[in-house]
This record gives structure tokens, C-alpha cells and sequence, in this order.
């Protein structure tokens, strides 16, 4: 290889994208989703399957409906499962190696977003644009250096439309590839699956007739559906239907749409490209001829059809949206080309809005007062109008004071072996990190032997799907006397919610002037000890 190659345009976007997806990866323990992944991950080094229950703790954060009665993980797919496991044999059980393959999927993101625009439609420059915004994108990374399925499912997006714009009508390996990364789209997580598979096919039918014949789509259609369907019967995709409401549908296509212009399309690119394809809905004589702007419209409405279908679920994430955050830097890559070879300032202007600040994101919004984001005014998160990477690289040269980190070295110290620690959220952290039997949080009903030794209760009260309070929450209040029996233990740290949340709606990079609360944690007293 030329050692020019080396400081090619790719290769330096490809360089930065490291640095920012690997520098202090560790700085912060797994919070609790993360936790969940990495502990059902670490079961499988010593059961060879997820299973829920290890001897002394239970993974579970929907009141033990995760798995069946042996313990066996039943609630989501397993394949993050597996990819964690085996970063953690490869580089044991620490917070680095269960990061590390999915931080990496995140790098192979931007090199692919590179090569689809650059292979399909010979535009280097739009290529470069649409990798470096991916690179810039601080949701994107946030999300990429968590141990969880998200930048996994964004790899497989990619992939499927990789091998969708290749002949896979007529060549092998363009077939496969489109039917083995939309099957492992299901086994990475199924409602990924669905929102982007069923509105892609539909899209894709409408605007590339000609490229569906019916025997080979028929075949590919048929080996995906035979791959998927021991995980149709595993995973009780069917029971967790049951929790869909029909009520909530209105208010998650509102969410969902204000997490697409806060973070994903600012609204005024959004708003031109509706007004540049009006006719479009009306008449197929609107369907772009030009093959780049005709992909651009066939990923935007891809993604509208993944927050239609993403509305029908219970629970409205933005975590389900990341896999779409590639297809959103392409249409912002095309965007700004354009903007520029109409106009050298315009161009100039709006790369610098799109690659340096989030203003064009938040400012129309609050403009318009449609921000439906609770903190939007908070400097140390996104939701403010600051500078995203001026934020992120504080986080990263200036280690966070990360809640599960104050919990888990303070009972790294305090507690003895064989205590029981009682908490009303994070025990999958502690479980994870900790020798000890961790009880509490969203596990559901809470039954001891003897009361707990350590009691944490979080400032922050949890409620279930019923909106009633969790099994453990209720359970210090109704069965506890902690005036009477604990000590109370006041840390100087702040009880942050989560911890090391990725949703930019969460996220906090510089830890508040003022705690709003700070840590609270209950020992137990033994008979020769007083009340304080």
C-alpha cells in the first residue's frame, strides 16, 4: 500500500472516528442496560446458553418475565449476548473488552457509509461528507461505545443495503449477504427487525420495481423466514405483544418524530426535502430520476416507516432509532453537497452547523415551541444549544463522577462476604462488578431469608408498567425500618439516575455545580450498635 493511502481523506475520517469511539472506553462502568447484556454474557462463559440466574443473582428487569423456569433468557435475542461472550474470553471479564467489538462495529459503520455512496454512486465527496458527519455525530458515538446491540444493529442495516444496491438478483454473494444480515437484523433485536425490514421492502417495491423478481426474492424471503423462526418460537415475541396499547400510538409517533429532528434531521432539511418531493406523493412522475437522489428518497422514507411501525410498541426509545443514524449522515452528506455546488457560502454555513453545533437541531425547535425534551436548558447535556463535541471531549479528558462507580467501590469496601445489598435500581451493575448477592431494582417481588445488610435507596422513585411503584420500592417501605435498624451513610456524590445512559435525552457530559441529591445508603446495625 502507497503510503499516501495512509493520509487519504477516508483514512484520516477513519483515524479521528477511533480516537473518539476508543479513548477512555473504561472511563465508566456498564450501566444498567449495558450491565444486563454483559451479565447474561458472562452466564454464557459458564453455561454455554444466557441464562438468568447464576447461582446467586437473578438478571431481570421486567419482574422475572425474561426467562422461563429454568432460567434460560427468553425476552430478547442473543446474539449481543454472544458477541459480548466472546469479548470477554478473549479479554476477560472487564468493562474495555465488553465494549471493545461493539465500539469497533461503530468504526466499520463509517468506513461502510463510505464505501455504499462511494461503490454505488461514484461520489467521493459525498461520501467523505456522509463518514465525517457519522464520525461527528455525538448520539452516534455515545450509543456505539455501550456493550449492547445498538451499533450491531446499524452494521446490519448497513449491510442489508450494501448488498441491496449489488445484483443480488442474479449474483450469489450480494443474495447472501442481503439475507444473512437481515436474518442476524432479527437475532440482534426483532423490533429492529421489523420497523426497518417491513417498510424497506415496501419502499423498495415501489421505487425499484424492476429489481424485485419474483422466484429470487421469493427464495431470499423464504431462507430468512426459516432462520428467524426458532427465534420466533424462543424469544415470546408473542406474550410481550399482549403489552401494545393502542393508546399509546399517538404520543410515540410525536416522540419519535421530535427525536428525528432534535438529534437525526434538523427540521428545516427535513421541511426541504418534503417541499422537494411534494409531487412524489401524488404521482410517481415525482420519483427522482437521478439514481443519488432517488436512494436519498428511498432512505427517507425508510426511516419514516421505521418511526410508523416503532410507534405501535410499548415503549418509545431512542435507542431504537440508532440503527437509522447512518442512512440519516448520508441524507445530510447529500444535502450539504448540494447546498455547496449551489452556493460556495451556503455550503460553508451549513457544514458548519451540521459538523460543529447542534443549532440547527435545537434552535427551530424551541422557535417553534415543539421541544418536548424535559433539561433542553441544561448546559451539561445535549439538549442545550452548546457544541456536541466540545462536550463529549470533555467527558472523555475529564472522567465522569459516574453513580455505579460510587456505588460499586464503596461495597467494594464497606461490605463483607456473603452481605445481601437491597436496591431500588442498579443492582445489575453491582452484580456484575461486585462479589455480592444483589437483590432489588425492576426483579419484581422481593423474598429474604433476613433482612438485607445494605439498603440503597435511590433518589429517584421507579414505577412499572401498571404505574405502580416496584416490588422493591414498596418493599423498604412496607417491610423496612431504617430509622430503627440501618445507619444511615450520607456519600458526597450526587444519585444520578442512570449513569452512563447513552440517549442523548439522559446523557450527562459535566456533572451538575449542585447535586440535586446525593448518594443515601442504609447498613445494617448489629445488636451491640446504636442508632446515630
Amino acid at each position: 500500500m502507497r503510503v499516501d493511502r495512509f493520509f487519504s481523506p477516508i483514512m484520516i475520517i477513519l483515524a479521528l472516528a477511533a480516537f473518539l469511539l476508543l479513548f477512555g472506553l473504561d472511563d465508566r462502568p456498564f450501566w444498567q442496560d449495558e450491565a444486563e447484556t454483559a451479565g447474561l454474557a458472562k452466564n454464557v462463559l459458564k453455561y454455554g446458553v444466557p441464562r438468568a440466574y447464576d447461582g446467586l443473582n437473578i438478571i431481570s428487569q421486567e419482574r422475572g418475565s425474561e426467562f422461563d423456569r429454568n432460567f434460560l433468557w427468553r425476552w430478547s435475542p442473543w446474539l449481543q449476548i454472544y458477541v459480548a461472550a466472546v469479548a470477554f474470553r478473549l479479554g476477560g471479564l472487564t468493562t474495555f473488552a465488553g465494549r471493545l467489538p461493539f465500539a469497533l462495529m461503530g468504526l466499520a459503520c463509517i468506513f461502510l457509509v463510505y464505501r455504499l455512496v462511494r461503490h454505488n454512486f461514484g461520489d467521493r465527496t459525498w461520501a467523505l461528507c456522509a463518514a465525517a458527519l457519522l464520525t461527528c455525530s455525538v448520539p452516534f458515538l455515545l450509543f456505539a461505545r455501550q456493550c449492547r446491540y445498538y451499533s450491531l444493529g446499524a452494521l446490519l442495516t448497513l449491510m442489508s443495503l450494501y448488498a441491496f444496491r449489488e445484483d443480488w438478483q442474479s449474483k450469489f454473494r450480494p443474495a447472501l449477504l442481503l439475507c444473512s444480515s437481515i436474518a442476524l437484523l432479527f437475532y440482534t433485536n426483532y423490533l429492529l427487525f421489523y420497523s426497518y425490514v417491513i417498510p424497506a421492502f415496501l419502499v423498495g417495491i415501489w421505487l425499484y420495481p424492476r429489481e424485485f423478481k419474483l422466484k429470487i426474492t421469493t427464495i431470499i424471503t423464504l431462507v430468512i423466514l426459516i432462520i428467524i423462526a426458532p427465534g420466533l418460537l424462543l424469544f415470546r415475541i408473542q406474550e410481550q405483544s399482549h403489552i401494545i396499547s393502542l393508546m399509546v400510538i399517538p404520543n410515540n409517533l410525536e416522540n419519535y418524530l421530535s427525536d428525528l429532528i432534535q438529534y437525526m434531521i434538523p427540521l428545516p432539511i427535513g421541511v426541504y426535502l418534503l417541499w422537494r418531493w411534494r409531487r412524489v406523493f401524488w404521482t410517481r412522475a415525482g420519483i427522482p430520476g437521478e439514481a443519488g437522489e432517488k436512494f436519498i428518497l428511498f432512505l427517507s422514507l425508510i426511516i419514516i416507516g421505521n418511526i410508523i411501525f416503532l410507534s405501535l410498541a410499548p415503549q418509545c426509545e431512542f435507542r431504537y432509532l440508532v440503527h437509522l443514524y447512518p442512512l440519516c449522515t448520508i441524507i445530510l452528506g447529500w444535502v450539504l453537497l448540494r447546498a455547496w455546488r449551489y452556493d460556495k457560502i451556503s455550503g460553508v454555513l451549513l457544514g458548519f452547523l451540521l459538523f460543529f453545533t447542534n443549532w440547527l437541531y435545537i434552535v427551530p425547535m424551541e422557535r417553534l415551541h415543539i421541544n418536548n425534551r424535559p433539561n433542553h436548558t441544561n448546559r451539561q447535556m445535549l439538549t442545550y444549544s452548546n457544541l456536541p463535541l466540545r462536550l463529549f471531549l470533555t467527558e472523555l479528558f475529564s472522567p465522569y463522577p459516574d453513580v455505579n462507580r460510587n456505588f460499586i467501590r464503596f461495597f467494594q469496601a464497606q461490605a463483607r462476604p456473603g452481605d445481601i445489598i437491597l436496591t431500588t435500581y442498579g443492582d445489575l451493575p453491582l452484580q456484575f462488578y461486585t462479589p455480592f448477592q444483589v437483590i432489588g431494582g425492576l426483579q419484581g417481588r422481593i423474598s429474604l431469608s433476613r433482612p438485607p445488610d445494605w439498603v440503597v435507596s435511590r433518589y429517584e422513585i421507579r414505577y412499572n408498567r401498571n404505574y405502580q411503584l416496584q416490588d422493591s420500592e414498596k418493599f423498604i417501605r412496607e417491610k423496612l425500618s431504617l430509622a430503627a435498624d440501618y445507619q444511615t451513610i450520607i456519600l458526597p456524590w450526587e444519585d444520578e439516575p442512570f449513569g452512563n445512559q447513552a440517549d442523548p435525552y439522559y446523557h450527562r457530559f459535566v456533572p451538575e455545580a449542585r447535586p440535586l441529591a446525593q448518594i443515601v445508603i442504609y447498613k445494617k446495625l448489629t445488636s451491640h450498635q446504636n442508632v446515630p
